[in-house]
């Protein structure tokens, strides 16, 4: 495993949106990123659909749900 600082940034249609200073645990054996409920929070991402990826940032205008990225 590596561990190693970074400097995290959401980006909503490649606008940064927020941004937070992380460790990064990088793992060969991971097939998908996670990331902590902490991060999360410190973001401002409010889950909207765990499931089907929607969110939307706290500074988003009501109504605006955004769909997490796909590989």
């Amino acid at each position: 495993m590596l561990l190693r600082p970074i400097k995290l940034t959401l980006l909503g249609d490649g606008e940064p949106l927020s941004s937070i200073n992380a460790l990064v645990v990088v793992d060969p054996g991971l097939e998908e990123a996670l990331i902590t409920d902490a991060a999360i929070d410190e973001l401002g991402i409010e889950v909207v659909g765990f499931k089907r990826g929607l969110w939307r940032h706290e500074g988003d205008p009501q109504g605006v749900v955004r769909s997490s990225a796909t590989p």
